[in-house]
């Protein structure tokens, strides 16, 4: 079983809309300060966060304690109240749509994928930063498409890198397959998601070193 933590604001839009409309300078500040209390918070304890919206985040936190404290943390950067639900499930989806803490059984290993667009610099330099940024765009939507059969969760880092939150390490090679750009992934897998996302991190790594396309697993 995969387990997933949703952290919400509540009421946060309400908050923002007090603020008048000379609010949005407020807002990105606050908005910095919990996208870092976030990460900081659920990656201390070995969990992998992200931030759906700013008042909605989730983590994958297989087989890892302390969640309450780094909640705690979050809470004490966050204008409003914060609330966490808990939620297992066969896949990190169905860990995600099933926070009710109900379904028990013990945590699997965490497998998550760090995805990099191969050759984004030469492409940016050729075509201009909007060519990569509208394609990496693109390749996000087709992964969230095919993440919806195969219950994974596709997150979006930055510049041309996502993560993706596994059932297991196979579901990445029907992902690939459906790719119809160069890339290179790194699989992790590890008790705890952070590691596995470490783990999945040197993998990428070893690909760019090697000057290789494709999928490279570290257990």
């Amino acid at each position: 079983m995969h387990r997933v933590a949703v952290v919400a604001l509540k009421n946060y839009r309400e908050w923002t809309e007090s603020l008048g409309p000379r609010r949005e300078h407020i807002i990105q500040r606050v908005q910095a300060r919990l996208h870092y209390a976030v990460w900081n918070a659920f990656t201390a304890i070995g969990g992998l966060p992200h931030q759906l919206r700013y008042d909605y985040s989730i983590a994958l936190v297989n087989n890892v304690t302390g969640i309450e404290k780094a909640v705690a943390k979050i809470a004490s950067a966050s204008p409003v109240e914060v609330e966490v639900c808990i939620g297992r499930g066969p896949t990190p989806y169905d860990a995600f749509v099933n926070c009710d803490g109900r379904q028990g059984g013990d945590d699997a290993d965490a497998v998550v994928a760090h995805v990099d667009i191969a050759d984004s610099t030469s492409i940016t330099k050729k075509n201009g930063p909007l060519h990569i940024y509208v394609e990496t765009l693109r390749i996000i939507s087709k992964i969230s498409e095919l993440c919806k059969g195969l219950g994974c969760i596709p997150l979006y880092l930055g510049g041309d890198n996502l993560a993706i939150m596994l059932s297991s390490r196979e579901d990445i090679f029907q992902i690939v397959t459906h790719i119809d750009m160069p890339i290179r992934v790194g699989v992790g897998v590890s008790p705890k998601p952070y590691n596995a996302f470490v783990k999945a991190t040197k993998g990428l790594d070893q690909l760019r070193k090697n000057n290789q396309l494709g999928v490279l697993v570290v257990q």
